[in-house]
């Protein structure tokens, strides 16, 4: 079996495609090599997948040339999800990319953004650089632009509280996925990558404002859910976020993305997931009954 290399492997996305991973028995844990920044988050992980041999685990980071080399030794695929709205983020991935091509890797699958040509937004831009590295790299690659996680609502909080936090205009038309259908599409082009070879898929499961979010809840719950609008100044620092955004940069950048959405939204099409999965991508409706 092939040997891959996960990116990003303490984080909430990649912590999907791995459980994807393990639960698919197509692979054994020693097939996987997480890439982690310390000795405590391998422990988490440790934690958090017992099955995992310590040899799954490599520490290092993007900008620390020297540890790129030994993780990367032996492997086959690389997924990589690279840090949201860090200020050096193009620059990890194509130190990524250099390392993963001097190493012999066969395929690197870049889990990306919807539409980052929207340069506008700080995050996009910066995950248009890496695409670009990549597709003139050589080497074979797969590029998945997933839209917002529906998981960036917390449905059970919406449920004990009666109200959902909207953190842009609740009328706005949204682009949304279910995580569960990101990471059942990644390892399928992870466990067999050739013929998604130099494929970029724009990953859209349903088209949603924040109202149609709770009117959804509501039905499945009996009574009305309240949508609220979270002042922008109270966004910074809560709980309605699910990255770390501290420094000038960071803060820009999420900032940039929140007047987007309240301008504009970022909807798309869902036939690109209905085509890779050979079913209907997870709606809202569905991802409320399964979660609630």
């Amino acid at each position: 079996m092939p040997t891959i290399f996960i990116t990003g492997a303490s984080g909430r996305t990649s912590g999907f495609v791995i459980q994807a991973l393990l639960q698919s028995k197509a692979i054994s844990p020693s097939d996987l090599r997480l890439f982690v920044r310390s000795q405590d988050k391998a422990k988490q992980l440790k934690e958090r997948h017992p099955q995992l041999p310590d040899t799954s685990f490599a520490i290092g980071d993007y900008l620390e040339a020297s540890t790129l080399p030994p993780a990367l030794k032996g492997v086959d695929v690389v997924f990589h999800n690279g840090p949201g709205f860090h200020s050096l983020e193009t620059a990890m991935g194509i130190a990524l990319i250099d390392a993963a091509k001097q190493a012999g890797v066969k395929h690197f699958v870049y889990c990306s953004v919807l539409f980052p040509v929207l340069t506008k937004l700080l995050n996009h831009k910066a995950k248009l650089g890496v695409e670009e590295h990549l597709i003139e790299s050589g080497l074979n690659y797969t590029i998945l632009q997933p839209t917002s996680f529906m998981q960036n609502i917390n449905i059970q909080n919406v449920v004990s509280t009666g109200i959902l936090r909207a953190l842009y205009a609740p009328n706005v038309l949204q682009g949304y996925l279910d995580l569960h259908d990101l990471a059942d599409i990644a390892c399928m082009v992870i466990l067999d990558p050739a013929p998604h070879n130099r494929a970029r898929y724009e990953l859209v499961g349903e088209n949603c404002t924040y109202e149609d979010v709770a009117e959804q809840i509501s039905a499945h719950m009996g009574k009305q859910a309240k949508v609220e609008l979270v002042p922008r100044e109270k966004i910074v620092g809560s709980s309605d976020i699910h990255v770390a955004v501290s420094d000038e940069n960071s803060i820009e950048g999420l900032d940039r993305m929140l007047y987007y959405y309240d301008k504009r939204g970022i909807p798309g099409n869902s036939n690109t997931v209905r085509w890779l999965l050979g079913r209907e991508p997870t709606s809202w409706a569905a991802r409320i009954r399964r979660d609630l």
